[in-house]
């Protein structure tokens, strides 16, 4: 049997601590509520202006994406047929192009038009310039995904024409060092074939039988049998 609990009339007369605590907020808050609604002003302001920073971040990348989306079409397409470019064509691509970075400096649109002024520069031979648009996207922060590899890689082919051949294999080794398989092993040999051309044949034989090792079935495999073959190695 369970033992009854008797209450006495004080205990039946005491207020709830929650209730009175409860109470006593309430209270304070009437009492000073200027105080209160300021308070929650404040912090709205402060969700507010963190969203808002966020959408109008968000509203300037996808306002610079679709300016520059239709001319990195066309600096692509002018990429993969470069002999048929017509150079006052290309100046203005790059004239245009240059505009819109200006524009929108801190995008990753902007990472993009770099990229492809990168290129347009190379096939110009202005390696210099190269250089100096995959050097200023890298620096962003903002390339994104596959841009990653393809911006080291530009860098790197721009530094070996330009015939910086220690700066390039470091750029190669850079983009092989964040590539996968097939882009690895195409950034590990432009490394061996830049450090043999900067005089460092040992370096570059080990490299070259490290690819074949790491990717027996790699479609340059024939091609670096024929390199060893040809540095003794």
């Amino acid at each position: 049997m369970h033992e009854k609990i008797r209450y006495t009339r004080k205990d039946l007369k005491s207020p709830d601590e929650f209730i009175t605590t409860f109470g006593r907020v309430v209270a304070w808050g009437k009492g000073n509520r200027l105080l209160v609604l300021g308070s929650g002003l404040a912090l709205a302001a402060l969700v507010a202006l963190v969203l808002g920073t966020r959408a109008y971040f968000q509203w300037k990348e996808n306002k610079a994406a679709r300016e520059l989306w239709p001319f990195l079409n066309q600096a692509g397409e002018l990429m993969q047929a470069p002999y048929n470019a017509d150079p006052a064509t290309v100046a203005a691509l790059e004239k245009t192009l240059q505009a819109r970075i200006d524009a929108y400096p801190d995008t990753r649109a902007t990472v993009y038009a770099r990229y492809y002024m990168g290129g347009l520069a190379f096939l110009r031979g202005d390696y210099d310039l190269s250089i100096k648009q995959y050097r200023a996207a890298l620096a962003g922060g903002k390339d994104p995904g596959v841009m990653k590899y393809l911006l080291r890689e530009g860098l790197a082919r721009s530094l070996e024409a330009k015939g910086d051949y220690t700066g390039a294999a470091a750029a190669y080794r850079d983009a092989a060092a964040i590539g996968e398989a097939d882009m690895k092993a195409q950034s590990r040999l432009g490394e061996a074939r830049t450090l043999d051309l900067a005089g460092k044949k040992a370096e570059a034989v080990a490299l070259y039988n490290q690819v074949l090792r790491e990717s027996p079935e790699s479609r340059w495999r024939e091609l670096i049998r024929i390199r060893l073959a040809q540095m003794g190695g």
